[in-house]
């Protein structure tokens, strides 16, 4: 159950939250003056799609270290992975190197276009692991919001069906943080004016339905003061992995609300990072 606050009854809508003003130009000035400070690789292509961009943020023992992977939110048509580099300093820190990705919007693509993109972007930095300096047996993933549910795709993935040569566990860990698994909600609010799904498209994209598929670790975030209906996605997602035997733990960040809670996800002192580097230090 969800406490009692003022987003409670928010449903999906966020513009109450005025992102643009109170979080994101912090988070792009502490992620630029951050970048001016490390050694790093910004806007490397992976080769897919007019944003297909990556920033590489190598640990001090890359070679050996896992490499978590971030997919930024923003509902699937806004945001840039340049507001999100903080969230890589504390792992950095203590020997995860990170790379966060860009991604095609809609309405210039559709969410089926998306996770397929993102697909090849984890396909690439697997098959490009050396020339990076990394351990490509060692990549875990997460992602918030849109992002999260960019995560719950690539964890249910069947890999072996994007290319034959891939391992079936290409992603060791999973961490989907206020994310979306079940899309169908979403036909009837207004974002899906920009987003254009369809009914077949919400269920074909939407990761409570592909469950079966993955073995892969999970944890999922949320935050506290989410409204009930960000935080039903993931109590329901939590659930069906479970169900299916899937070793998952649910989360919630306290008194955090949809962009609070990556505040949390970069707070070394926060329950959630802490279970997210212990998750990842464990392959």
């Amino acid at each position: 159950m969800t406490s009692s606050h003022s987003d409670k009854d928010k449903g999906y809508g966020l513009d109450h939250l005025r992102a643009e003003v109170n979080y994101r130009p912090r988070w792009g000035e502490v992620s630029a003056a951050w970048r001016q400070t490390v050694s790093c690789q910004c806007d490397v292509s992976y080769g897919v799609g007019d944003r297909g961009f990556l920033d590489f943020f190598p640990a001090a023992n890359a070679a050996t270290a896992p490499t978590l992977v971030f997919i930024h939110g923003g509902y699937w048509h806004k945001g840039d992975k340049s507001f999100y580099s903080f969230v890589a300093q504390p792992f950095v820190e203590r020997g995860v190197s990170c790379i966060t990705l860009n991604y095609d919007f809609c309405p210039s693509v559709h969410i089926t276009d998306i996770t397929a993109q993102v697909q090849q972007a984890l396909v690439w930095i697997w098959r490009h692991a050396d020339e990076l300096g990394i351990d490509g047996n060692r990549l875990h993933l997460s992602g918030h919001s849109a992002g999260g549910h960019l995560t719950a795709m690539m964890a249910t993935t069947r890999w072996s069906d994007v290319a034959p040569d891939l391992p079936s566990d290409l992603i060791k860990s999973a961490i989907p943080v206020s994310g979306l698994f079940n899309l169908a909600p979403l036909l009837v609010e207004p974002v899906n004016e920009v987003l254009r799904l369809t009914k077949q498209e919400a269920h074909e994209q939407s990761p409570l339905e592909r469950v079966a598929n993955t073995r892969v670790p999970h944890l999922v975030g949320s935050g506290g003061h989410e409204s009930d209906a960000f935080n039903g996605q993931s109590d329901a997602y939590a659930a069906a992995l479970q169900q299916a035997g899937v070793a998952v733990e649910r989360l919630q960040a306290p008194q955090c609300n949809h962009f609070e809670v990556m505040d949390a996800y970069a707070d070394p002192q926060s329950e959630l990072f802490q279970k997210m580097l212990a998750l990842i230090q464990r392959s």
